[in-house]
């Protein structure tokens, strides 16, 4: 029973600093980065290294927590497993698709640019289809915050007393002679 806890527990651990991680990435890191780097495009390469990091992080944290969730297999009810499995599949896609084709491809326009991005205008087609992208790479994050968050909360569908049965032996029938 200790062995099922302890693993609970860190289910819950895991799931809630993978998405305060991200979350403090989003509602300040990226903002206090922008003003109080010397330029926007050093902000923006500031940036792209932390959401890079965030890229890793978040791997790691959807390899850590489908592990834990196989371990703990039948201590949680079949519905919240189910749904944390799918959120961690969906959060596994937003990081891929995040990490390997939206930050290269905003990468690429940046650098054919040419310029620092706050002097191109704002009607250049590059620039718009960056602003584009940066929008798709919002919603990657957002959408990885919310797998995160629900993880946490389905990680807490298991009782103690589900994880007590699953870890206690069955007791073996007394027979009459």
């Amino acid at each position: 029973m200790k062995r099922a806890r302890f693993l609970h527990g860190l289910f819950l651990f895991l799931a809630a600093l993978w998405c305060g991680e991200m979350t403090f990435f989003a509602a300040g890191g990226a903002f206090t980065v922008l003003h109080t780097a010397t330029t926007r495009h050093a902000a923006g390469s500031i940036n792209r290294a932390l959401l890079d990091l965030i890229d890793l992080s978040s791997y790691g944290a959807v390899l850590l927590l489908l592990a834990l969730l196989a371990l703990l297999g039948r201590t949680w009810p079949k519905l919240n497993r189910a749904l944390s499995l799918r959120l961690l599949i969906v959060a596994a896609v937003a990081t891929f698709v995040s990490h390997l084709v939206i930050t290269p491809e905003m990468m690429t326009l940046r650098n054919a640019m040419g310029e620092i991005i706050d002097l191109v205008p704002k009607t250049d087609p590059m620039r718009a289809e960056w602003g584009r992208l940066h929008g798709f790479s919002s919603l990657a994050l957002l959408l990885r915050i919310l797998c995160a968050a629900g993880l946490f909360i389905f990680g807490f569908g298991p009782s103690a007393s589900a994880i007590q049965r699953a870890e206690t032996p069955p007791r073996a029938e007394p027979t009459s002679a």
